[in-house]
């Protein structure tokens, strides 16, 4: 009687002689597989695409603010408290901070009585070129090793427009002598909507870049001046005057944390937009640019949540095709599996023999068809090992469901039969 230790040990000689003497079985459970792990793949594919717009969703769209009048009628030309100026600098939930301030100013030194014809300037004190809407950083000529940070400190310094550098004969590096008036809210009373320009002070200011705005969008006048903000502020400060900022705007660092976010603005005292309340110049609204982003959040997030909670039916479908494929090709080898069983093989080594057959064959299937969807829909490496690893955990689950069906079947009753 020929030898059956081939059988009784365990190795890979018996799976690979079985796989190629089933090869059509073996060719078809293995187009099953193939299938189902390229659309395990793209559906994965989808899941995870899902999920990457979603992290760079605040890159994408990033949600903005800027402090309003109380009607949201302004958003600059406002008087806006030092108080919540410095909140917001301070604002742990903010980035990309912008504040600005108007003034006017004039060459040399005169009295309020001679500000006719002398106040001649526009000044924007901005921490950022971003202060000064339709500036360009390339609008710019900066002198010496002087750059755009030059704004977010408190020297004595301006950039000028090349058309007042020309009028007043000035050249780039010139110490002048300005005299700065600002604007002051409210009547002598405290109250209403005037206007005045007071003396604020003079100063020497060195020029340390020239600028050429071509498309000014802002809506007050074109400024001929660009001083640093907190320079501005200082000189309020030296003057005990009390100090107001005209424009103020933000960026949300995490716009996934809105709410928190909006706490901490409703803290610094802000007030959500009341359309219908009376116009004032008082910034003490604020103004959030979130709708686009909470729709295409809510909208990926909606997505997202139905590809993962249809996941685990999707697995199920894998573990019920392994179970049905493998029970029906597996049929027809009863007569092979009660023969192996009459000659001494146990019930484990048979099981571990017909799964390791499986086995094999989904694992190539699942190359092929984890390569097809690298190839087809360019699926990240990654997606396709977690989809590859799914495929194979949930179909040989069924598989092995479908062989522990055979733990029952009558080995004499086979044979008896010839089948």
């Amino acid at each position: 009687m020929r030898s059956l230790s081939g059988y009784h040990k365990f190795s890979g000689l018996p799976v690979l002689r079985n796989f190629v003497r089933h090869w059509q079985k073996s060719l078809l459970s293995g187009l099953v597989g193939l299938l189902t792990v390229f659309l395990l793949a793209a559906y994965m594919g989808n899941m995870e695409s899902a999920r990457a717009q979603l992290a760079a969703l605040p890159a994408a769209l990033p949600v903005t603010g800027k402090i309003s009048n109380l009607n949201g009628s302004l958003d600059a030309g406002l008087k806006i408290p030092e108080k919540t100026v410095q909140g917001i600098a301070e604002a742990k939930e903010l980035k990309g901070q912008v504040f600005t301030v108007l003034l006017r100013a004039g060459l040399g030194v005169f009295t309020l009585e001679e500000w006719e014809g002398n106040l001649n300037f526009f000044v924007v004190g901005a921490n950022d070129l971003a202060g000064v809407p339709g500036l360009k950083k390339e609008e710019i000529c900066f002198w010496g090793d002087a750059d755009e940070g030059i704004l977010r400190t408190a020297e004595d310094v301006c950039i000028v427009d090349a058309w007042t550098m020309e009028q007043n004969g000035l050249s780039p590096g010139d110490e002048i002598l300005l005299t700065f008036f600002y604007y002051r809210f409210g009547n002598d009373t405290g109250s209403g909507n005037t206007v005045f320009i007071e003396p604020l002070c003079s100063t020497y200011s060195r020029i340390v870049g020239v600028m050429d705005i071509e498309e000014y969008t802002g809506t007050v006048g074109c400024p001929n001046l660009i001083v640093p903000f907190d320079s501005a502020r200082r000189m309020f400060h030296g003057q005990d005057i009390p100090f107001t900022a005209d424009s103020v705007s933000f960026t949300v660092a995490d716009p996934f944390r809105l709410n928190a976010c909006k706490e901490e603005l409703h803290t610094l005292g802000l007030l959500p937009v009341m359309k219908n309340a009376e116009y004032r110049f008082d910034g003490n609204a604020v103004t959030l640019r979130d709708d686009t982003f909470i729709r295409a959040a809510e909208n990926l997030r909606e997505s997202l949540a139905i590809l993962q909670g249809i996941l685990p039916f999707v697995l199920c479908m894998i573990v019920c095709a392994g179970y049905l494929c493998s029970y029906l090709l597996m049929q027809s080898r009863r007569p092979e599996y009660a023969t192996m069983r009459s000659l001494g093989m146990s019930w484990r080594h048979c099981f571990l023999l017909l799964l390791a057959e499986s086995a094999v064959t989904e694992t190539a299937a699942c190359a092929t068809g984890s390569l097809l969807a690298l190839a087809i829909l360019k699926t990240q490496p990654a997606v396709l090992l977690l989809a590859g690893g799914l495929f194979l955990g949930a179909f040989l689950a069924g598989t092995a469901g479908a062989l522990w069906s055979f733990r029952r079947l009558s080995v004499m009753a086979v044979l008896g039969r010839g089948d």
